[in-house]
C-alpha cells in the first residue's frame, strides 16, 4: 500500500468514527453552512497538496485551508509536515472541490483562503478530516466563529485520543509556567494552558499574565483593535484573573515568552471538569 493510500485509509477510519454532521458536508446545514456565512462557493478541481494546509488546483491556483495550521519543516518538523501533506493529498488529489471563501480572501502569498469540501462519497469537510486525524491544529482566523468552534471540538477529541501530532511530544500542550526558553520557542505555533495570575492594561493593550514576574513569565497580549471582538464574543478579558485558559498562537519573546491573540476562539476557558 502506497503512502497516499495508507494516509487515506487512516483518515477514512477516523471519519467513520465521527458524528455524521462532522464527517460529511453533504448536509451543509450540519457543517459548511455554519462556517461559510456569506462566503462565495467555488467549484474547482484539485491537482494535489502543496503542503499540509495548501492545495494546488489544476488551473494553478493555490488554496490555503482556512482555520488550520500544519507542521512546518522550517521549524524542524519535517516528518510531521510530510505526513500532513500526504494526508491532504490523499484526500484531495484529482478530486472535485467546493471552496467557501469570505470575499475571495487571499493571504500574503496570494493563496485563496477557504473552507474546503471534497467530492468523495458525497462531500467531506477537508479541515474536519485533517483535524480529526490529528494531522493539523486549529488556527482561528477570519470567517464564521461557529466553524472554529466545530474544529476545536474535533481537535479536543483527537488530542484526547493521542491521534497524529498529539502522540508527539514536540506538539504537546504546554504549561504556561514551563515553556522552553523564550528565544528557543519564539516563532513556534503552540497551545499553552494554565491559570491567569493577573490582568493588566497599558498602552491600550490588555495583558494576561501567568506569573508574578511579567517581564519573564508567559504573557498573552490582546491589542486594542482586537478587544471589541472579544467583547462581542462575550469574553470579559478583565475578569479572567484566576481562570484557567488554553491559548493558541505563535510564541514570541516579550522579556519572557508571549503570545498575541486577535481572535476570541484562540482563547478557550477551561471548565473544571474538562480533561
Amino acid at each position: 500500500m502506497g503512502r497516499a493510500a495508507a494516509a487515506w485509509h487512516f483518515i477514512a477510519a477516523i471519519l467513520l468514527a465521527l458524528p455524521a454532521g462532522f464527517a460529511s458536508a453533504s448536509d451543509e446545514l450540519g457543517v459548511l453552512d455554519g462556517c461559510r456565512g456569506a462566503a462565495t462557493r467555488i467549484v474547482a478541481d484539485a491537482q494535489g497538496a502543496r503542503g499540509g494546509a495548501t492545495i494546488r488546483l489544476k488551473d494553478g491556483t493555490e488554496v490555503r485551508l482556512a482555520g488550520v495550521i500544519a507542521p512546518d519543516e522550517i521549524q524542524g518538523d519535517g516528518a510531521a509536515a510530510k505526513r500532513a501533506t500526504a494526508a491532504l493529498d490523499a484526500l484531495v488529489a484529482g478530486r472535485r472541490l467546493f471552496l467557501h471563501s469570505e470575499k475571495n480572501e487571499r493571504d500574503r502569498y496570494g493563496r485563496l483562503v477557504a473552507q474546503v469540501a471534497v467530492e468523495r462519497e458525497g462531500e467531506q469537510w477537508v479541515q474536519a478530516a485533517l483535524v480529526s486525524a490529528g494531522q493539523v491544529r486549529v488556527l482561528p482566523g477570519s470567517g464564521d466563529p461557529d466553524c472554529a468552534e466545530r474544529l476545536l471540538r474535533l481537535e479536543r477529541q483527537a488530542r484526547g485520543q493521542m491521534r497524529g501530532l498529539w502522540s508527539d511530544a514536540a506538539f504537546s500542550l504546554l504549561n504556561a509556567n514551563a515553556i522552553p526558553d523564550a528565544e528557543v520557542a519564539a516563532g513556534r505555533f503552540a497551545l499553552v494552558e494554565a491559570a491567569i495570575h493577573r490582568v493588566g492594561e497599558a498602552g491600550g493593550r490588555i495583558f494576561l499574565d501567568f506569573g508574578r514576574r511579567y517581564w519573564e513569565d508567559f504573557t498573552i497580549v490582546i491589542p486594542r483593535e482586537a478587544q471589541a471582538a472579544f467583547a462581542a464574543a462575550g469574553v470579559d478579558l478583565r475578569s479572567l484573573s484566576g481562570k484557567r485558559v488554553r491559548a493558541r498562537g505563535v510564541l514570541f519573546s516579550w522579556g519572557g515568552p508571549a503570545m498575541e491573540l486577535r481572535h476570541p476562539a484562540a482563547l478557550e476557558l477551561i471548565e473544571a471538569d474538562e480533561g
